[in-house]
């Protein structure tokens, strides 16, 4: 009888032992998803930014283009105007 209760709880703290470290993986892949979706958020966002600076940096670049533009038409007015005045 001894014999067979020493068998049992030996047993037993095996199968705790068992769920135990099945938690404990369970644990870890659970830690391991969380960590992916978090640097997949991460590269997400990183993305969205590099996304909105390209487009900052385009309309910068149209503002610049538009302002050498207007002075190179403010240059071909007033030479349209000192012209006109010389001839008259």
């Amino acid at each position: 009888m001894n014999d067979e209760a020493e068998a049992e709880s030996s047993r037993a703290a095996r199968q705790h032992g068992d769920g135990v470290s099945s938690e404990h993986a369970d644990l870890e892949h659970i830690f391991r998803r969380v960590d992916e979706e978090e640097d997949e958020a991460e590269e997400e966002r990183e993305r969205q930014k590099s996304a909105r600076e390209r487009r900052l940096d385009a309309k910068r670049k149209r503002i610049r283009m538009l302002n050498e533009l207007l002075r190179e038409l403010d240059m071909v007015v007033y030479m349209e105007l000192i012209t006109v005045y010389h001839l008259e």
